[in-house]
C-alpha cells in the first residue's frame, strides 16, 4: 500500500461517519448523503496530489456542505427541511434565516389557502399549525384518522405540486446570500 492510499484511507475511516451523519441530518436522505459524502472522497483522491489541506476535517465538512447544497437546490422542502438549511447556512444571522424562512412558510400558507378545499385546509392548519396529532384531529372532527391521513397526504401532494418553482427560486437566493 502506498503512502497516498495510507493517508487517504486513515482520513477516510477517521471522517466518513461524522460526514455522513452530516450530510443524511440536512438531507434527510440516506442514498444521497452516502452519494455526497462519497463524491467527496472520490474528488479528494483524484486531486490527493495537487492540493494540500491543512484542516482534512474542516475541508471535507466544507465540502461536504456544498454537495449538500447542490442537491437541495431541485427540491421541494418541509418544514423538517427548512430548519435544517440552517445547518448549511452558518453565516446567515438568526434575523436573516428567520426573514427566509419566514417567507418559504408564508409561500405554503397562501398556497394552501388558495388551493386546498375548505375541509383538507382545516386538517392541514391543524395538523402543521397546531401541532396535533391525527388521533387529535379525528376526535375534534369526528371523522377517522384514516381520513385524517388521506386530506393531509392530498394537501401536501397539491403543495409540493404547487409551490416548487418559488421555493427554488428562494432557496437559490439563499445559497447566493450564503456564498
Amino acid at each position: 500500500m502506498t503512502n497516498k492510499e495510507k493517508k487517504f484511507d486513515a482520513l477516510y475511516e477517521k471522517h466518513w461517519s461524522e460526514l455522513y451523519v452530516f450530510a443524511f441530518n440536512v438531507t434527510r436522505d440516506k442514498a444521497i448523503a452516502e452519494d455526497i459524502v462519497q463524491e467527496v472522497f472520490i474528488d479528494y483522491w483524484s486531486r490527493m496530489d495537487g492540493i494540500v489541506v491543512e484542516l482534512p476535517r474542516a475541508y471535507f465538512f466544507q465540502a461536504v456542505r456544498n454537495q449538500c447544497a447542490k442537491s437541495l437546490r431541485n427540491r421541494n422542502f418541509d418544514q423538517v427541511q427548512i430548519e435544517n438549511i440552517a445547518a448549511l447556512v452558518p453565516e446567515l444571522d438568526d434575523e436573516q434565516f428567520e426573514e427566509i424562512k419566514y417567507q418559504l412558510l408564508n409561500e405554503i400558507e397562501q398556497t394552501a389557502t388558495t388551493l386546498l378545499p375548505d375541509k383538507c385546509l382545516t386538517i392541514f392548519k391543524m395538523r402543521f399549525y397546531e401541532q396535533l396529532s391525527y388521533k387529535e384531529i379525528a376526535t375534534r372532527l369526528n371523522i377517522t384518522e384514516s381520513t385524517v391521513e388521506n386530506q393531509i397526504n392530498k394537501a401536501l401532494k397539491l403543495l409540493r405540486g404547487n409551490t416548487k418553482y418559488i421555493t427554488n427560486l428562494h432557496f437559490s437566493m439563499l445559497l447566493t446570500i450564503m456564498c
